[in-house]
């Protein structure tokens, strides 16, 4: 929620609608990949009696976990997919002591608050 707060300071709002159009966009393809794979499942799990395989019953109930199984993919496929995204940031920036602002790694001067930055320790 910071990181969002400091674009909105610095006037990035142009970063922010692509970054939320990007993520709107990841969410769809994820939740396709999930509803074709459960499509496949349900054509490859088909009873004698042309009833779909993914449902159980309980008490003369049948109950379809279809959906449930779709929307576990989709949220298994986006949390990866930030998983993957926090990680490649993480690595790449570093806090400035002044400002406390992101900068990256081999930056010199925070372009924040133009302030020193002591070399990293992991570029040694």
């Amino acid at each position: 929620m910071g990181r969002i707060r400091e674009l909105l300071a610095h006037g990035d709002i142009a970063l922010l609608a692509v970054v939320f159009a990007l993520a709107f966009a990841a969410f769809n393809l994820a939740s396709a990949v999930a509803r074709e794979t459960v499509s496949a499942l349900q054509q490859h799990t088909i009873d004698s009696e042309g009833r779909g395989g993914l449902s159980f019953t309980v008490a003369n109930t049948t109950i379809s976990y279809d959906t449930v199984l779709w929307y576990a993919i989709t949220l298994a496929l986006i949390a990866g997919a930030l998983l993957g995204l926090w990680l490649l940031t993480r690595t790449t920036l570093r806090e400035c002591p002044e400002c406390s602002s992101q900068v990256p790694r081999s930056a010199s001067i925070c372009r924040f608050c133009t302030s020193e930055l002591e070399p990293d320790i992991a570029d040694a």
